[in-house]
């Protein structure tokens, strides 16, 4: 067997058991009203969450959107940007998937959003041109899923970029360009 028949043999393989309606995720996953759950702890020992629906209708339910831009702000300096829905929809495909596969259900628990670039300069083996600092990133985990899982499932989604930093308990995901990396 050649590498693209292995290849295209595991893929369907991951698909079936990803993607099965009897394990509840159906094909028509993404015409669904897109659900988030996301929590964050600031350095001030403050826990902030969002639980609910960003996109419904085919469009962005603002309110709710502007809540989780708010959440993924850069907590050192104040600020917050509108974060990509593309990586919004990351981040959901995520759950949705662990979800479907018997995960517990657990919130995201974000480590960092978006980065101004003074605390993008500050965060140690940030990258200059980080797509934090653009609203198109985030590091973090749950308490659901171990780490190599978690990075396994934004991997099977293929919408960007997927780090693994087993040692440090999280993991980064971006919507830029397929690529992974362990750090």
């Amino acid at each position: 067997m050649t590498r693209r028949h292995f290849l295209k043999a595991g893929s369907a393989l991951v698909t079936g058991v990803f993607l099965s309606p009897a394990l509840g995720l159906a094909s028509d996953f993404w015409s669904q009203p897109r659900h988030l759950w996301l929590r964050r702890q600031t350095a001030r020992n403050t826990v902030e969450e969002f639980k609910g629906v960003y996109f419904a209708d085919g469009k962005i339910i603002w309110d709710e959107y502007l809540k989780i831009c708010l959440l993924l702000r850069d907590v050192r300096q104040g600020e917050a940007v509108q974060m990509s829905p593309v990586l919004l929809d990351i981040l959901c495909g995520m759950q949705g998937v662990l979800g479907a596969n018997g995960i517990d259900n657990s919130p995201l628990i974000t480590h960092s959003g978006y980065r101004s670039g003074r605390t993008n300069q500050l965060t140690e083996g940030a990258a200059r041109d980080s797509l934090h600092t653009m609203g198109r990133a985030w590091d973090g985990r749950t308490l659901g899923a171990p780490t190599p899982q978690l990075a396994q499932t934004a991997k099977y989604l293929r919408g960007g970029g997927v780090g693994v930093y087993v040692e440090r308990g999280f993991i980064h995901v971006d919507d830029g360009r397929l690529r992974s990396w362990r750090g």
